[in-house]
């Protein structure tokens, strides 16, 4: 009986062990990414980072509301590990949740490069300018933002997610006297006209004011041979408004090494130019504002914030 009963213990051992031996590597390979502007098929553009890694990535794509009410639903048991927002806005919508908290040995470790905000919750992971796009036919063009509030007609396919530039141009304008400023603000908001989108029939002939990213990923503008993106927009004495596109870890992450993996990687890659989960977004720039010769407006990502809660609740 007992050799029986040995031999059983050794077999439910051995076959606990290879449970945990098959479970393990899966475990160590897997990093899910909740994400309200990246797709499930944007895996590819982390190829170089699986293939390095070995770590399989898979996109859930959900708006931020949603990732907050799950987060603060399932909690320790959340089933992703990373979040990646595509602006500042996004942020704003999970203030309230608890992300990993970032020591000065974590960032030490894993991230010498990466910019924090939020009580060292969040990272920037690329900024995402503001430029003027045109049709190269154009005879008179504005060359900072100001002036289009000066007579020439505007429209914004980025509308719904306006508010971010609305408080960059606010916080600008109120450093000028009050009339001035509210003489801009007004012509600005009259000269704005309605986006329309171009299709098989219509090619959009607009001048355009809107973000790197909207431009990249939209074939109808980017594929268009006679429309150009002014990257000297605000010119160089003043910089340029951005975006901020960012990433934080979810509290008690169950693949937590993996995310510290990914952050890893991220941070060693992210002043290269053919960087491709960065999309063509901008490293965070030098103290003088420059980043990859671009000169940007810079206010802080707390700042930001604040100023955003603040007009959310005029």
């Amino acid at each position: 009986m007992k050799i029986t009963a040995t031999i059983c213990f050794m077999v439910a051992l051995s076959l606990i062990g290879c449970a945990i031996e098959e479970a393990s590597p899966m475990e160590k390979q897997e990093l899910i990414i909740a994400s309200d502007y990246l797709k499930p098929q944007d895996t590819s553009l982390f190829l170089e980072f699986s293939k390095s890694t070995g770590i399989h990535i898979r996109i859930i794509s959900m708006p931020p509301e949603k990732i907050k009410s799950h987060i603060q639903k399932f909690k320790v048991n959340t089933q992703f590990d990373l979040v990646m927002l595509g602006s500042l806005s996004s942020v704003l919508e999970l203030q309230g949740v608890g992300f990993h908290v970032l020591s000065d040995s974590y960032l030490a470790k894993y991230a010498n490069n990466l910019k924090t905000f939020q009580q060292r919750q969040w990272f920037v992971s690329g900024l995402d300018p503001y430029y003027f796009s045109f049709e190269r036919d154009s005879t008179s063009l504005p060359e900072v933002y100001d002036q289009l509030g000066a007579g020439f007609l505007w429209a914004s396919p980025d509308k719904e997610t306006w508010d971010l530039f609305d408080v960059h141009l606010s916080y600008y304008l109120s450093g000028l006297n009050e009339q001035k400023s509210q003489n801009i603000r007004d012509q600005f908001i009259k000269n704005q006209v309605e986006y329309f989108q171009p299709n098989d029939s219509m090619r959009n002939e607009q001048f355009l004011l809107l973000k790197n990213s909207t431009y990249s990923t939209n074939k109808s503008l980017n594929s268009n041979p006679k429309r150009e993106l002014s990257k000297t927009t605000n010119l160089k004495a003043f910089g340029v408004y951005a975006d901020r596109k960012s990433m934080a870890i979810v509290d008690q992450a169950r693949n937590l090494g993996n995310a510290n993996e990914f952050i890893s990687y991220w941070d060693e890659h992210y002043y290269r130019e053919n960087f491709i989960p960065g999309r063509g977004d901008y490293p965070y720039p030098d103290k003088n504002g420059i980043s990859n010769g671009l000169k940007f407006y810079m206010l802080t990502e707390d700042k930001l914030l604040q100023l955003l809660k603040k007009e959310n609740f005029k």
